[in-house]
Parts: C-alpha cells; structure tokens; sequence
C-alpha cells in the first residue's frame, strides 16, 4: 500500500499544486473539485489499468482512505487474473 500512497501522494501534489500534501487531510481542503478528481481517476487508470469513478475521491476523500480502497481493488483484481 505505501507505494499507492506515495503515488497518489506525488499526483495529488502535481494536480492541486500544492508542495507538502498530508494523507489525512480532505482532498477537498487542497482544492479538490469535479475536474481534478477525473483528471485523478484517468491517472489511476493510466498507472494501473484500474477503471475508477471519479466520484471515488468523494467516497474516499483523503489519500489514506484513497490509498486503502486502491490496494484492495488492485488486489481483487490481482486474484481475479489469477484465478
């Protein structure tokens, strides 16, 4: 998971332009609005072939939340491939 988090960390400071970004902060106290969060879903999508609303960011609105629900659809998705 800590390397989601980092990423997710590294794309919420690049798209929101904020330097130091906290994984318990509300992404919506960085600016968080309806165009970030798609640009932030395409992202995710791009990184890890994983399609996400981006209604996500407002379901799991800070990058521990974020991060948690990630890791655990990657590792769905992992044991899906492999099964």
């Amino acid at each position: 998971m800590s390397d989601v988090k980092q990423w997710l960390t590294d794309q919420v400071s690049v798209h929101l332009g904020h330097p130091v970004v906290r994984s318990d902060v509300l992404l919506a106290e960085y600016g968080l609005d309806s165009v970030h969060a798609m640009g932030l879903a395409a992202a995710i999508e791009d990184e890890w072939g994983l399609v996400v609303d981006p209604a996500v960011t407002w379901d799991h609105p800070t990058i521990d939340e974020l991060a948690t629900f990630l890791t655990g659809e990657l590792s769905r998705t992992a044991d899906e491939s492999a099964g």
